[in-house]
């Protein structure tokens, strides 16, 4: 599972995984700073390639609020690891300069705003962060409607799934990320992350008996949660054995209701924030930038 989603659009706001990131605890995290606009995505994008060029393996880390843009890149056979560290999955390295360091790509802002500008861009803003609340409100009414909806699974059943999911496990590290994301183009999976697994298709109470036994013990699995909410889980991963267990859920009508005027607001709010990106680049020096990429990539220790 290279490709994958760390925060969600969830009936309780934005649910966020970051602070697991990278996976691996001796990682050296490049935390990339800026406003919208900057490069920030483009800079992973560049990371990413030059990776996959040199025939790394490449873990990718999809925006919730917009699938098409990166958050985060992971090259583990390098130890190394940059990603967006702005709102709302603001992060820090947890000891600068040790367990990493900060890009700051507003150091290329080659001018200043004006004052009708800077009126443009908070009303930009405050609007799409009011989309947000709304898309938000509808999600919690989402989950409320959904409520006991879901099937019930009999004692039977969990015991059965559970027992197939710990007798397959391998030692190692319980990892938690999405597979999927509420998003402005709809409620997305990434079916590609799944090809050569062979799925099982179970209710959701009993993944999450299964999942909950897996807490205690631990072992080498992936657990996804649901984005809307993240209490509950909607795939469990077995890599090394190549087998996928997926929640089944039928959304109740109300709950698809709010849930459509969910993803609808969510998609006026992208379309906010891509004029507020578009107001940011006539200010940005971009060739300045390229070469600040390009200094990046020539900088890591290749292996």
């Amino acid at each position: 599972m290279h490709t994958y989603f760390l925060g969600a659009n969830s009936r309780t706001g934005f649910y966020s995984l970051y602070g697991s990131f990278p996976p691996e605890d001796d990682a050296f995290l490049h935390v990339i700073k800026g406003g919208p606009g900057t490069g920030k995505s483009t800079l992973l994008r560049a990371i990413a390639a030059a990776a996959e060029a040199r025939g790394l393996e490449v873990h990718r880390v999809l925006c919730s609020g917009d699938p098409d843009s990166l958050d985060g890149v992971y090259l583990p056979a390098l130890g190394q690891a940059w990603v967006d560290g702005t709102a709302p999955h603001t992060l820090e390295p947890a000891l600068f300069g040790v367990t990493g360091d900060y890009l700051n790509l507003g150091a290329f802002l080659a001018r200043p705003f004006d004052e009708k500008e800077k009126r443009d861009m908070r009303r930009l803003q405050q609007a799409y962060q009011e989309l947000y609340r709304q898309a938000y409100r509808e999600l919690s009414a989402c989950g409320e409607a959904g409520d006991g909806q879901a099937e019930a699974s009999g004692a039977d059943e969990c015991a059965a799934i559970s027992e197939t999911i710990l007798s397959a496990l391998r030692p190692g590290r319980l990892r938690r990320r999405f597979l999927s994301a509420i998003t402005g183009k709809g409620v997305l999976t990434l079916e590609e992350e799944l090809q050569g697994y062979a799925q099982t298709r179970t209710r959701s109470a009993a993944l999450a008996s299964a999942a909950e036994q897996l807490e205690g013990r631990g072992g080498n699995a992936v657990l996804c949660p649901s984005p809307l909410d993240p209490a509950q889980p909607e795939f469990l991963l077995l890599p090394e054995e190549k087998l996928a267990f997926r929640a089944v859920y039928t959304p109740a009508p109300e709950e698809q209701r709010h849930l459509d005027e969910a993803v609808s607001l969510l998609r006026r709010a992208k379309a906010l924030h891509d004029e507020l990106e578009a107001a940011y680049r006539p200010h940005m020096d971009f060739p300045a930038i390229s070469k600040h990429t390009q200094a990046i990539i020539d900088a890591i220790a290749w292996k």
